[in-house]
């Protein structure tokens, strides 16, 4: 029987022969290369997608190219182990096995061995130690690791769980700390094995597991714990009445049902298939996808694909659908091919009003079918979630303040927040206390208050460190509520850049992003963190991706994507990124200055110079730079330099 070969990403890159015979694949691209045709190996790719993904720097020729000679060398050296048809790449699943594959089946299982043996599979991030500096392989190896390490987690509470029902208390306690080796600032699982080592009679591990969560919280999030979880410790601590078991807390805890509170519900119906029978898995998988993604907005409740797909062939007006299934916002759409196009319509409507409330239409060239879906459903969700919350806006601007509920006094404050106004930065601030008066136990309310606490900083500059003190505590107060809120995650990523912490930043905006990956300004406040760390060009695809994701972005977005050009010597480009902002201020108009410099053209530095100066007379390169927060000591200086060339 012929040997076959087995993959496993799931942790650093290996391979090895049936006959336990190891194989040694050397070679980043070559590593990457099939690492991601193991991960996507439920569907062919084209030559030219995977051209560009590990070779996104050297030109289309060039990258084809070196996909060719990375095939050829695969096949002279490993055998024939990915399949080639036409245009079309795959990895071979008669030859080959991964243990990925594996992991997602078993995942599903409700089996408590099937849950043991997934959790075997998954030895450490979708390939752990693998960077290639390739701006499109490292934004979807980010993404794979997230998704996946987001699966473990949940199959490590459902085991934990199933273990404890079946009275096998010992073995949920090693299941619980592997979910905190992949996350020590994991609160529920610190909580949950303080709460089963009482169970066990093993109070001392209780309370020294508390301090290790206390520790966890502050050097990674520089938070303390929740309400809930010191309630636990002094209960433990002052040796009183047992818990329930964590089987039976998580039962109270579903009967302690939250605050309700009436958040826009929305409801992804099947789209139209225009093309035919054959790719009715393109048009439910772009469902699907929409679906899942909007589920992260946590401002959003979206029906369940269930409940929607089960109105396929019915003719229900909007109105029906909004009685049925409960949701004043529906999505409805189609879908067609076309040779190698597509054309996707999708259309927002408020079925309570009658009205459409926007309307796009995506054409695109269809390379691969996958990668346009999953662009697609990610640029729609993006823009689907602020038209459903502009929408629920205008409707609270016509409510009598006595009538209105903490969200829609969100959506007021944000109003005025996104004016960027004196006045209204005072108003915003105002309507987000009032949330939080009306409903003290959501974060939501919370974490904007904080956000308005740090957009005072600018107009109230005497006051700075007071109001970064407050924003900082009531962001906080907002995780100690939701340990989940990816807003709250974002605002104190922010702070701790203002604190220039970009450490504890990034910690702070990737634990946000694995919450919620198609938040466009989590995106690209990634990026901002980078370009400041002297990683510019990890910072242009984060920032760039945000721009994919949300095509009506603010202008800052450009101001960001000028900073990581002009640091990577891309000054041309810097200054056609500044010409896309109307109204330039002190920042941009010294990006400009600096990246005119940089290019050495005597009337362009003239004319920007004089630019800076007629908004800011007074201008001075270091004092400009220092209140910036670079951590990354030759960008710094770089733009010194620059800024006081274009001055002299």
């Amino acid at each position: 029987m012929a040997r076959t070969l087995r993959l496993n990403v799931l942790g650093p890159f290996q391979a090895q022969w049936s006959d336990g015979t190891p194989l040694e694949v050397t070679g980043k691209k070559i590593q990457g290369l099939l690492g991601y045709l193991a991960v996507e190996s439920a569907r062919p790719h084209s030559r030219e997608q995977v051209a560009a993904l590990l070779w996104s720097e050297t030109g289309d020729e060039r990258a084809r190219h070196n996909l060719r000679q990375a095939l050829s060398k695969i096949r002279r050296t490993y055998g024939p182990m990915i399949a080639s048809t036409g245009e079309s790449l795959s990895l071979d699943l008669q030859m080959c096995s991964v243990d990925v594959r594996d992991f997602r089946s078993l995942a599903r299982s409700k089996d408590v061995s099937d849950l043991a043996r997934c959790m075997k599979l998954y030895r450490d991030d979708l390939l752990d130690g693998l960077l290639l500096r390739e701006a499109l392989f490292d934004e979807w190896l980010l993404g794979g690791q997230h998704q996946l390490r987001r699966t473990a987690c949940e199959v490590i509470e459902r085991l934990a769980a199933s273990l404890v029902d079946a009275d096998r208390a010992e073995e949920a306690v090693d299941v619980l700390n592997r979910r905190i080796d992949m996350d020590p600032a994991c609160e529920p699982a610190h909580r949950h094995l303080m709460e089963l080592y009482e169970q066990l009679g093993r109070r001392s591990d209780a309370l020294r597991q508390y301090q290790y969560l206390t520790e966890a919280l502050e050097q990674q999030l520089g938070a303390k714990p929740e309400p809930e979880t010191l309630a636990a410790y002094d209960r433990i601590r002052g040796g009183k009445s047992a818990v329930p078991a964590p089987s039976s807390t998580r039962a109270s805890a579903k009967e302690a049902a939250p605050v309700e509170r009436e958040l826009p519900t929305v409801a992804v119906v099947p789209f139209d298939n225009l093309s035919g029978p054959d790719d009715a898995y393109f048009v439910d998988g772009m469902v699907e996808d929409i679906i899942t993604a909007l589920s992260h907005f946590s401002s959003l409740m979206v029906i369940s694909r269930g409940s929607t797909f089960a109105l396929r062939g019915r003719e229900v007006s909007n109105r029906q659908v909004a009685d049925e299934l409960g949701a004043q916002f529906i999505v409805r759409g189609s879908v067609r091919r076309s040779g190698k196009r597509v054309r996707i319509s999708v259309q927002l409507l408020d079925a309570l009003a009658g009205s459409t409330l926007w309307a796009h239409r995506f054409d695109r060239e269809l390379e691969d079918v996958f990668v346009v879906q999953d662009e697609l459903s990610s640029t729609i969700v993006s823009t689907l979630a602020g038209r459903v919350e502009a929408a629920r806006l205008d409707k609270a601007r016509r409510a009598p303040p006595e009538r209105l509920d903490a969200y829609d006094y969100i959506l007021r404050g944000k109003e005025h927040h996104h004016r960027y106004t004196a006045e209204d930065c005072r108003a915003a601030i105002q309507m987000f206390e009032r949330a939080v008066d009306r409903d003290p136990g959501y974060s939501q309310a919370h974490a904007w208050l904080a956000c308005g606490l740090g957009q005072a900083m600018a107009y109230r500059p005497s006051e700075y460190s007071a109001l970064l003190d407050q924003a900082e505590a009531a962001a906080q107060r907002g995780l100690e509520l939701d340990a989940c809120d990816s807003e709250c995650l974002r605002i104190l990523a922010q702070i701790a850049m203002l604190r220039r912490n970009l450490e504890l930043a990034v910690r702070h905006q990737e634990r946000g992003l694995f919450l919620n990956p198609n938040d466009d300004r989590s995106v690209c406040a990634m990026g901002e963190f980078l370009s400041f760390w002297g990683r510019s060009e990890e910072a242009e695809g984060w920032i760039r991706k945000a721009m994919r994701l949300n095509p009506y972005h603010p202008p800052r977005y450009w101001s960001h994507l000028a900073r990581v050009l002009f640091h990577l010597g891309r000054f041309q480009d810097a200054l056609d990124a500044l010409k896309n902002i109307r109204a330039p201020r002190v920042r941009e108009r010294a990006y400009q200055a600096a990246a005119s410099y940089g290019l050495g053209d005597p009337e362009l530095i003239r004319t920007s110079v004089r630019a800076l100066r007629e908004v800011k007379p007074d201008f001075d390169p270091v004092r400009f730079v220092g209140a910036l927060p670079y951590d990354a000591d030759a960008d710094r200086q770089a733009l010194i330099d620059a800024l006081q060339g274009a001055l002299d």
